[in-house]
């Protein structure tokens, strides 16, 4: 079987364009020069490029069934315990919750089939989830005009359906931005599926057989990162303008400084951290080779280390969080970083090395000891149990000094998107009747996380809505145990007026803000929306006694008036032809278009039907024999 890489294709501005040839893809398509290169085919042997859960992890496999066109790869990694938690993770998800929540299922009911616990305890959502309620959403949403179509999300929204899983997520490039503003503390965009903020820092806990609770430490930040606007305060206020309609994705310096504020306090470890963009760098702990064979278009910035996020570097090296999951990029990509004793991000000089040994063609290299730097001392990899292997007492615990990193891919059959793991938690105490659940096994609750609310508290100045740089006052946050102690003193009295339980248990409080859309309406508003509060905001800012800055009262009163709903127009107006603002937005070297996997074939008419089909839904290269052994094959419910 002989594959060759597509060459040539239609060729547009900026010398864009695609080709196809044999089993590939390849012509100048990206921007600013950036070319688009051949998909990786498989083997003879049946693997797939890139098919590893986890480098070298004795535990990692592939658990599948079924055949056809459309379906969905799931890989497992880890075993579980009667402490630990399985999480689903997902990379860009583009409105597809539907999908995402029938493959799950499915994998469930397959692993039960084989006698297997298949239990999923949480799903992480690492950005693009395009929580679009209605079509006036469209008006916050950046896409291309083509991709403007209404999704999953709002039946989730309006009750219709209800995430059969406990869904926690961030934002990404490609969102309703004007809601997530309203949420940006965190809350409940649906039943069930939980919004971190711009960022935030939550702990879930379940109660175990063993009549404990385990309780695990997530983090989060939204967003991607830009220069231009990451000193800036939140000065975009809805409905927005095309510039705006960009910048209010983009990651703030003062969620990054919150975060970090945590670093300093070295009392309990992120277990987890999932973000949007990659933390920049992190493409030199990994196989960097393998990645550009998939994204060749990206050897340029991973040789002068301008791929990912500068920010999130920071956070990586200063939290050391045991696991840090990502999107963005389209690809599935698998890293181990091994902490250096000392804070901050490792040394250019290291990273040098490592971009050298690129250009030579070693995309393996090892990081270099540092006279006088005290670095990781590597045992392997985690045992069959969980547990790391004796070492040293001397020497912390592996998961201590690693992190590790997976990226994956987006919504869209036959690629890696979903990763199912298992967790060991950061804490285990003895159980108690305060907990919300008190009595049932192994159903997963959300509690703030105190330390996280006092930064919030001590720091709630730096929310300010301004186009100048915000004075962050050096950036340092000093939080003592006596404040956090007040802050639990005051909201243990706050439960005890309002007769709760547990004063810490994040409230299900979920209301609905707009109008969610209704497919049997005759008639749909495609009017851009004003700015809007939300009551989970107004309890949120309440429970902590600070005041709205950025955000706004909800007012429930003109939301539902219907005497101030904007006019509706005819569903005949299809959210394609929905224009926010003709204004040319300037390119942003940190986006990465939807439409990079798909094929336009001018000379191919569409039906009606195709060019309705929901964005993630593009049809893609069909690939041969596809039941395998070692592939968890799970078929993509059609469309209605």
């Amino acid at each position: 079987m002989n594959h060759q890489q597509g060459g040539g294709g239609r060729h547009f501005n900026n010398h864009r364009g695609r080709g196809r040839g044999g089993r590939g893809r390849g012509g100048g398509r990206g921007r600013g020069g950036r070319g688009r290169g051949g998909r990786g085919h498989r083997n003879h042997n049946n693997n797939y490029h890139g098919g590893q859960a986890f480098a070298n992890h004795p535990n990692d496999n592939y658990n599948g069934w079924g055949n056809g066109d459309a379906f969905h790869m799931i890989e497992s990694s880890g075993s579980p315990s009667d402490t630990s938690f399985t999480f689903a993770v997902q990379g860009c998800s583009h409105g597809e919750l539907d999908s995402i929540y029938d493959a799950l299922e499915a994998y469930r009911v397959g692993k039960m089939c084989n006698n297997h616990s298949a239990s999923i305890d949480v799903l992480l959502c690492c950005g693009d989830v395009q929580t679009l309620r209605n079509t006036e959403d469209f008006h916050s949403l950046n896409v291309p005009q083509k991709y403007k179509r209404i999704g999953d999300f709002h039946a989730y929204y309006s009750g219709q359906k209800v995430a059969p899983i406990l869904t926690i997520m961030v934002g990404g490039n490609h969102e309703a931005s004007n809601y997530l503003q309203e949420l940006h503390y965190g809350g409940w965009v649906a039943p069930n599926i939980y919004y971190l903020g711009a960022a935030g820092v939550i702990n879930i806990c379940k109660r175990t057989a063993s009549h404990s609770v385990s309780s695990l430490r997530i983090g989060g930040v939204s967003g991607i990162y830009s220069p231009h606007h990451y000193k800036l305060g939140r000065f975009e206020v809805a409905p927005y303008g095309q510039s705006e309609l960009r910048s209010v994705y983009h990651t703030r310096e003062v969620e990054v400084k919150r975060l970090e504020a945590l670093a300093s306090m070295n009392e309990r470890p992120i277990d987890v951290f999932i973000s949007h963009d990659w933390p920049r760098g992190i493409y030199h702990h990994g196989n960097v080779n393998q990645l550009l064979k998939k994204k060749p278009f990206f050897q340029k910035e991973v040789q002068d280390n301008s791929l990912g996020s500068p920010a999130n570097e920071q956070l990586l090296h200063l939290l050391k969080p045991h696991y840090w999951f990502s999107a963005h990029l389209h690809v599935k990509f698998s890293a181990e970083i091994r902490h250096r004793s000392s804070e901050g991000p490792q040394k250019d000089s290291d990273d040098a090395t490592k971009r050298s040994a690129l250009k030579s063609g070693d995309g393996t290299a090892q990081e270099q000891n540092t006279e006088g730097t005290a670095t990781t001392e590597f045992h392997g990899m985690e045992s069959n149990d969980g547990n790391c292997p004796d070492s040293n007492p001397n020497v912390q615990s592996l998961t201590e000094q690693m992190t590790r990193f997976l990226s994956l891919d987006k919504c869209l059959p036959k690629r890696r998107h979903i990763q199912i793991m298992h967790v060991e938690p950061s804490m285990t105490t003895r159980s108690s009747t305060e907990s919300p659940s008190a009595g049932v096994e192994n159903t997963p609750w959300l509690e703030y996380d105190t330390q996280w609310l006092s930064v919030l508290s001590q720091t709630h100045e730096w929310t300010q809505r301004t186009r100048s740089p915000v004075n962050l006052a050096n950036g340092n946050v000093s939080i003592t145990k006596e404040q956090i102690h007040h802050l639990e003193d005051s909201l243990k009295a706050r439960s005890k007026e309002r007769d709760e339980v547990n004063p810490l248990a994040i409230p299900r409080n979920f209301s609905m803000t707009v109008r969610p859309y209704d497919s049997s309406s005759p008639r749909q508003s495609y009017n851009a929306p004003s700015q809007i509060g939300n009551p989970q905001t107004d309890a949120f800012l309440s429970m902590l006694g600070l005041s709205h800055r950025i955000t706004v009262p909800y007012n429930r009163v003109n939301t539902h008036d219907e005497s101030n709903l904007k006019q509706s127009l005819p569903t005949s107006l299809r959210p394609s032809q929905v224009s926010v603002n003709k204004q040319k937005a300037a390119n942003d070297d940190n986006e990465i278009d939807l439409d990079d996997d798909d094929d336009d074939d001018a000379d191919e008419p569409k039906t009606a039907s195709e060019n309705l089909v929901d964005p993630c839904e593009i049809e893609i290269e069909s690939e041969e024999d596809n039941c395998e052994d070692d592939v968890c094959f799970v078929p993509k419910r059609p469309k209605l």
